[in-house]
C-alpha cells in the first residue's frame, strides 16, 4: 500500500521539471539533504529508481518519466481528498466540484442555480479546466462533474457521458495582422500563416476543416505547427505566430483578448457535441441530484423543441 504525501510529490515534481536539486532547495526553503531523503524514501516506497544522478545533474529514469506524467493529477487528487476530509471534520454539508473550459451550454448556469436552491448550505466549487484533461480529472476524483467536448473524451468505462448540446467552431487569428477578418480573409490567412493545433488530439472533423481551408486558399497542403495544449495554441495566435481552429464557446471566452479576432465557421458542416461526464460508480447524493437536474433540463428542452416544431 502506498503512502505518498503531498510534500514529497511536490519535491519530486519540481526536481523532475527543472532537473536541479539546488534550485528546488531554494524554492522550497529546505536543505538539499532533506530533498534527497524524501526522494530516496519515495523510490524505496515505489521500489524503483526515479532519477539518475550525475554530480549536480539529475535525469529522469523511465519510471521517473511515468510518475512525472501522472504527478500533477496525483497532487491535485491528494489536495482534494485532504480538503474534503477537513471540510467533513468541520461538519460541512457537502462539496460539489464542477469543471468546464467555459460557458459551453446554458444548462450549466441553470443547473447550478437549481442545485443551490435545493441544497443552500453546500460548498459549490466551479472551476475552469483544459477541456482535453477534464475526463482524467473526473476519473481521478479531482472534480465530480465535468463539461467538455465529445472528441476530447477517450471513452473511459468508469465514466458516464451524456450529450447536453452542440457547438460550432471558429477560426482565430491575430488581430494585429487581420483586424476585421471575414470568410473572404481565409485565403490570405491560410497562405500567410501556419495553422497551430494541439498535438494531443486530431478528431475526424479536423480533416474536413483542413480540406475546406485548402479549397479556400487554393493549395494542396496546409502549413501546420503543433503545440502541447489548446491554451498554447490560443497564446501563439495572440502573439501573431499563426491561426487556429477552436470551439466557438471557447472563442467567446477569449473575446476580451484584444490580440485575437475570430471567424465563426458555422457553414463548415461540422459541429462538436458538448457532453457531461461523471463517474458511473457514484454514491454522492449531491452528484446524483445535479445529474438529475441536467437530465430534467434536457427533457424540457427536447419537449420545447418538439412543441415549437409542431406549432
Amino acid at each position: 500500500m502506498l503512502f505518498m504525501n503531498l510534500e514529497t510529490l511536490r519535491y519530486f515534481q519540481y526536481i523532475a521539471k527543472y532537473r536541479n536539486i539546488t534550485k528546488a532547495s531554494k524554492y522550497f526553503f529546505v536543505s538539499q539533504s532533506t530533498l534527497s531523503r524524501n526522494i530516496i524514501a519515495l523510490e524505496t516506497e515505489l521500489g524503483v529508481k526515479l532519477f539518475e544522478r550525475n554530480n549536480k545533474k539529475v535525469d529522469l529514469t523511465e519510471a521517473g518519466e511515468a510518475l512525472y506524467g501522472e504527478c500533477d493529477m496525483l497532487i491535485r487528487h491528494l489536495e482534494i481528498v485532504t480538503k474534503n476530509v477537513q471540510l467533513a471534520g468541520k461538519g460541512s454539508a457537502g462539496v460539489l466540484k464542477i469543471t468546464s473550459p467555459g460557458k459551453l451550454c446554458y444548462m450549466l448556469s441553470v443547473a447550478l442555480l437549481l442545485i443551490r436552491q435545493k441544497y443552500p448550505s453546500i460548498k459549490l466549487i466551479v472551476e475552469s479546466y483544459e477541456f482535453n484533461e477534464i475526463p482524467s480529472a473526473i476519473l481521478y476524483g479531482i472534480y465530480n462533474v465535468g463539461f467538455t467536448y465529445d472528441f476530447a473524451f477517450p471513452g473511459y468505462e468508469e465514466l458516464e457521458s451524456i450529450p447536453v448540446g452542440t457547438d460550432d467552431f471558429s477560426l482565430i487569428v491575430p488581430s494585429k495582422l487581420f483586424k476585421n477578418p471575414s470568410k473572404e480573409s481565409i485565403a490570405d490567412i491560410v497562405n500567410s500563416l501556419p495553422l497551430i493545433l494541439p498535438s494531443y488530439i486530431e478528431p475526424p472533423f479536423m480533416k474536413l476543416f483542413i480540406h475546406k481551408l485548402q479549397s479556400y486558399a487554393g493549395i494542396r497542403q496546409i502549413n501546420t505547427t503543433y503545440v502541447n495544449t489548446t491554451e498554447s495554441a490560443v497564446f501563439d495566435v495572440s502573439l501573431g505566430l499563426g491561426y487556429s481552429i477552436v470551439p466557438a464557446s471557447l472563442t467567446k471566452a477569449k473575446t476580451s483578448d484584444q490580440n485575437i479576432s475570430y471567424i465563426t465557421l458555422d457553414d463548415f458542416s461540422a459541429k462538436s457535441t458538448i457532453i457531461m461526464l461523471y463517474k458511473k460508480a457514484n454514491s454522492s447524493e449531491l452528484v446524483n441530484s445535479f445529474v438529475d437536474i441536467v437530465k430534467n433540463l434536457l427533457q424540457k428542452k427536447i419537449l420545447g423543441e418538439l412543441i415549437f416544431q409542431k406549432g
